[in-house]
């Protein structure tokens, strides 16, 4: 066989296992993905972006929907009777009661193994589900073990209660202690506003105005509180900012000979439900769609320390939006769980905090500072939220206000390119009592174009006096997790996309080995997220659907990861692309696949056939930024 030329930024793969191309008719079928750096902002909210919302066309037969298409049966069956229950309004019910002829137009079973019959001793979906023959009788009557269910198992919990989430939807939702705090705030933008139009009306004395004559004080306090007024109202003044980031300058030196006031992360003087030693833990970043429950369980089997809901927007918590709320929802196998929010008003993640602190069960909160969509961004949330440093300061104290729980902070380098600016957050959050603070080492506008910055974490870290610092960006293998503890001194590393490409990262880690896992093991763990994924979305037609789009959504990671027997040399980097290469054994080769429909035909071997008209186009494909 002859030499391939091995070109810089391309894996080094062992010859015998090169090719020329991925495929002979390359180009003619769906686009081949080689993604690096730029194709992994949705990981970071692309599901908020609204970029391609006027395109005139969409690809594939779903309208753009990526596989999100609503599932809807020949016979629309009444759900309660479907679940083997009374329909309260029987004859006036507004779909069918004919068991018969449903089952009749209904798609053959994928199956006769069913997950949520085997945990629960029913199905939710009764005669719904894609795995009926699992538990129905010969007589045709659904099965129930009533000695399990009579045990009632909870594998899952949190989200909002029915009562919750009516006030939430009808604007009837109390919040005393939100509002309170918010009268609080009002008297500080009062005073800040008297402040500003003094500092004015002095500014103005002995000024004449191009007649010669003296300025009209009243005319310069009133324009003067105008504005103020407008731009304190969203605390975004320059002059706001400048203030704080003065008083956070004249913070007074710690003597580290003294005993301090707090003990680890948190303030010990605050009821917190849960205190958390945030040194040494590996963190699971919280990941919008692909960071959903089932893989989260995944990375806790390989180890994870700490894991994290996805990003939930305080907007949709706040109008009781059941998918937003479904983001908070933790396994009983997360013992270390957060949820992250983001907001671009004090009274929206105020209001929200208050309703998560009696709702939900969370070890911690995290304000998202560093998404860089720009729906998000350009709203005054994510990573502009620390251009607006006043806001941000209420934000963060309402939030230590309304939780009995750590909060924590997720933020970048800063907006531009080259600008390196968030360190001066540190002594703001020490000030504010935060528990934890986590950088990604890449600013707003570079998004993935180039590896993460850990000199600069590095400083950060430095920086920090009492706030556990961890740092984020590029770690794919126990090496690079070791060289950027080692050499920056964090506390922690939050990883994100190396978790998505090899979820067993956790274990090398924590074994300080390269696991060259085989193909078989590697399909092993799509068979346990796939059971997942019909646990938590359901086992019906549709919950199939939802669990085949997001198993495909991961696999636009998984299909990155080069077997380590392939390797030339040790370890595998982030920002090396794959060249073509086939792999040990069919199914390795499968897996290596950069073609979505490639993907499709993996989840065929595990969910069965998709639907006729299922097309997937992955969300992750290459998308720079400019700006």
């Amino acid at each position: 066989m002859a030499t391939i030329e091995k070109k810089p930024g391309v894996a080094p793969i062992k010859n015998e296992y090169r090719k020329e191309k991925w495929f002979d008719d390359e180009g003619n079928e769906d686009q081949v993905a080689n993604g690096v750096f730029g194709d992994d902002d949705g990981a970071e909210g692309e599901k908020f972006s609204k970029e391609k919302k006027f395109e005139k066309k969409n690809r594939g037969a779903n309208k753009g929907q990526r596989g999100k298409k609503r599932i809807v049966d020949e016979v629309m069956i009444c759900k309660l009777l479907a679940a083997g229950k009374e329909c309260a309004f029987g004859e006036k019910c507004r779909y069918s009661h004919d068991i018969k002829k449903y089952l009749d137009t209904k798609p053959a079973d994928l199956g006769d193994r069913c997950v949520q019959f085997e945990l629960f001793g029913r199905c939710r979906n009764g005669y719904k589900c894609r795995y009926l023959k699992a538990h129905l009788d010969d007589e045709g009557n659904l099965v129930v073990n009533e000695e399990l269910v009579k045990k009632n198992p909870v594998f899952t919990r949190n989200g909002i209660s029915a009562e919750t989430q009516k006030a939430l939807t009808k604007n009837k939702h109390s919040f005393p202690r939100a509002e309170e705090y918010m009268k609080e705030v009002q008297r500080e933008i009062a005073a800040e506003q008297a402040r500003q139009g003094k500092r004015k009306v002095d500014e103005v004395d002995g000024v004449e105005d191009k007649d010669g004559k003296p300025l009209d004080k009243s005319h310069a306090v009133g324009e003067t509180a105008e504005e103020a007024r407008e731009e304190l109202a969203e605390t975004q003044t320059s002059k706001s900012e400048e203030a704080t980031a003065a008083a956070a300058a004249d913070l007074p030196e710690i003597d580290m000979n003294v005993e301090p006031t707090k003990i680890g992360p948190v303030d010990t003087e605050r009821g917190y439900k849960k205190l958390i030693d945030f040194s040494n833990k590996t963190y699971l970043a919280p990941l919008t769609t692909v960071g959903n429950l089932p893989f989260r369980r995944i990375c806790k089997e390989f180890g994870v320390d700490i894991t994290c809901g996805e990003m939930a927007l305080c907007r949709n918590l706040l109008q009781g939006q059941q998918s937003e709320w479904a983001l908070t929802k933790r396994h009983a196998s997360e013992d270390i769980f957060g949820i992250q929010i983001c907001g671009s008003k004090v009274e929206q993640v105020v209001k929200a905090c208050e309703v998560i602190n009696t709702e939900i069960d969370v070890d911690f909160v995290d304000l998202n500072m560093g998404c860089p969509i720009d729906l998000i961004f350009n709203s005054g949330a994510g990573s502009a939220l620390p251009e607006s440093k006043g806001k941000m300061t209420k934000m963060l104290r309402g939030m230590r206000r309304m939780l009995d729980v750590p909060v924590t902070v997720k933020f970048r380098t800063g907006v531009k390119q080259n600008v390196l600016t968030n360190h001066k957050l540190i002594p703001i959050f020490e000030d504010l009592g935060i528990s934890l603070g986590t950088i990604h080492g890449r600013s707003r506008q570079q998004r993935y174009q180039k590896l993460a910055d850990w000199s600069y974490i590095r400083e950060v870290k430095q920086l920090a006096k009492t706030m556990p610092i961890y740092g984020n960006g590029d770690v794919l293998s126990y090496e690079d997790y070791n060289k950027h503890k080692e050499e920056t001194g964090v506390d922690g590393i939050m990883i994100g996309r190396g978790a998505l490409i090899k979820p067993w990262l956790f274990d090398e880690i924590k074994t300080q080995r390269h696991w060259d896992i085989s193909s078989r093991e590697r399909f092993d763990i799509l068979k346990r997220f796939c059971d997942y994924g019909l646990e938590h979305w359901g086992s019906d037609s549709q919950g199939v659907n939802t669990t085949r789009r997001f198993l495909l959504e991961w696999q636009s990671f998984l299909y990155r990861y080069i077997p380590v027997g392939l390797l030339e040399v040790l370890p595998q980097h982030i920002n090396e692309r794959a060249p073509p290469f086939v792999g040990r054994d069919e199914l390795e080769t499968l897996m290596a696949s950069p073609r979505a429909s490639d993907w499709i035909k993996l989840s065929e071997r595990l969910l069965g056939p998709a639907p006729e008209d299922f097309v997937f186009v992955p969300k992750h494909k290459a998308n720079s930024f400019e700006g």
